[in-house]
């Protein structure tokens, strides 16, 4: 592999990243996201099994990777919360304590 790379700098390479590749393109598409958004602000106490029975063309794996990766919610008592909190919900959070706290 270095003598690779040393034939590859001596021809006049300068870069020492990788080229870009092609890949296997992806089954997600937005408007997909937006459908699986929807089902879940539906109801929140769903499983990644029961929103596969109501959209059987897509996977498992990419029915969980739409949820965890690109709508970044988490299971949270058997909730799918988002992670980021947004500045109404850390306000409303904070008046909770100071109620608890009194």
């Amino acid at each position: 592999m270095v003598r690779k790379w040393d034939r590859q700098f001596n021809d006049g390479r300068t870069n020492v990243h990788d080229e870009a590749r092609s890949e296997r393109p992806s089954v997600v598409s937005d408007g997909l996201v937006t459908k699986v958004n929807e089902k879940i602000r539906e109801n929140r106490r769903f499983t990644i099994k029961m929103l596969c029975h109501e959209l059987p063309q897509i996977s498992k794996t990419v029915l969980h990777e739409i949820v965890t990766n690109r709508l970044n919610y988490r299971k949270l008592c058997s909730r799918w919360v988002p992670t980021m909190l947004t500045d109404v919900h850390k306000t409303e959070r904070l008046g909770g304590a100071f109620t608890f706290l009194t």
